[in-house]
Parts: C-alpha cells; structure tokens; sequence
C-alpha cells in the first residue's frame, strides 16, 4: 500500500508541474468550460419545471370548473397541485447550486488576471468578469422572485381546500400570484440578457486567445 501512494503522489506531482507551464488563457478557458459543465443540472431543470407549471395551471382551471360542488375532489386536486409545487421548489435549490458551483468555479479565474500580458486579452478577460458577475448576481434575484412566487401558489391552492372560501379571497390571491409571476418574468428577462451578453464576452476573448474552440 505504501509503494502504491507513493506512486498517486508522484503522479499528483508530476501533473502539477506540468500545469505549471500552463498559458493564462488555457488556464482561463479549463475553469470557463468546467463551469459550463456544473451547469448542467441547471439546464435539466428548465424542462420539468415547465412542465410542472403547466400542470398546475390545468388543475386550477379544473378545480375552477367544479365550483364547489365537490369539495372532496377540489381537494384531492390541490394537494396534487401542492406536491407539484413542492417538487419545483425542490428542483429551484438543484437549479441554485448548479449555479453556484459554477459561479465558484468561474471565480477560479480572476487571480489569473493579473497574469495576463496581453492588454487586450486582460481587458477582454475584465468585461467577461463584470459580466458573469452581474448574470450570478441576477440569478440571485430570479431566485428569489421565483420562490416567492411559488409560495403565492401554495398559498392559492391551500386556500381552495376552503369551504368558506370568498370570491374576493380569492381574486385577491391570484392577483398576488399574478404580480408575483411578471416579477419572475422580469427577472428571468433580465438574467437571459446577462447570459447573452456573457456569452458574447467568452466567445470574443476566445477568439482573441486564438482558442480553437467552436460554437454552435
């Protein structure tokens, strides 16, 4: 066992010396495609919680439907609804730490900064940082539209299981859902153009570094 760990130290060793030699931009370009690669579980998400959200938009038209000539149905329907909430709640924490993970891997990059020679190249390197910086720091605000806004949901669907339930209780509720989703849609808006135009920064520092990397 001993000759053995000796062995992975020396492996260990040998591979960090090596990235010794490692340009600044080849550095940069390991920490931006790792990052992209702890996204993922970020993109996973989107799908399903579509999904989900659609599905509990047909459930409150179903309930709607029934009026409240059966309670006992209008309630087995919410607290389907109810569990569907609590799965996207669920799969927006996955989301966060996706983000999170990939945010804190980006960050790798910032010492190497000052190891750039090339104006141009530190510059560029410069805006991609401002502008990862304001899309993590707009996530966080998406973030917490979108719980909010899921919590408004809760709230609508439990209030349904009602039998006393008023017409003005419930108007007022989803129109708190309502504002609570164009919130999220800013937000949401917001955050896609800090990806875009993070994307954009990437693909030119790219390009500069002579990074033979293609985009699709």
């Amino acid at each position: 066992m001993k000759d053995r760990k000796w062995v992975i130290v020396l492996a260990l060793t040998a591979a960090l010396l090596s990235g010794c030699g490692e340009k600044p931009t080849e550095t940069v370009y390991q920490h931006l495609e790792a990052a992209v690669e702890l996204e993922a579980p970020f993109e996973e998400q989107q799908e399903p919680l579509q999904a989900a959200e659609v599905k509990e938009n047909e459930l409150f038209e179903d309930i709607i439907a029934l009026g409240i000539s059966d309670m006992e149905k209008i309630t087995e329907l919410a607290d389907e609804a109810l569990a569907s909430i609590d799965s996207r709640l669920a799969m927006i924490e996955t989301e966060k730490e996706s983000i999170e993970r990939s945010y804190a891997e980006f960050e790798l990059i910032k010492p190497v900064q000052d190891e750039m020679e090339d104006e141009q190249l530190s510059s560029l390197l410069e805006e991609l940082i401002v502008a990862m910086d304001n899309r993590y720091e707009h996530y966080q605000k998406l973030y917490e539209a979108y719980v909010t806004a899921a919590k408004e949901d809760e709230a609508l669907f439990t209030m349904l299981k009602q039998e006393d339930l008023t017409m003005e209780e419930l108007q007022a509720q989803i129109d708190g859902v309502n504002a609570s989703y164009e919130v999220v849609a800013k937000e949401k808006e917001q955050f896609n153009q800090y990806t875009d135009e993070y994307n954009e920064k990437k693909r030119l520092f790219y390009e500069t570094a002579d990074l033979e990397v293609r985009f699709e």
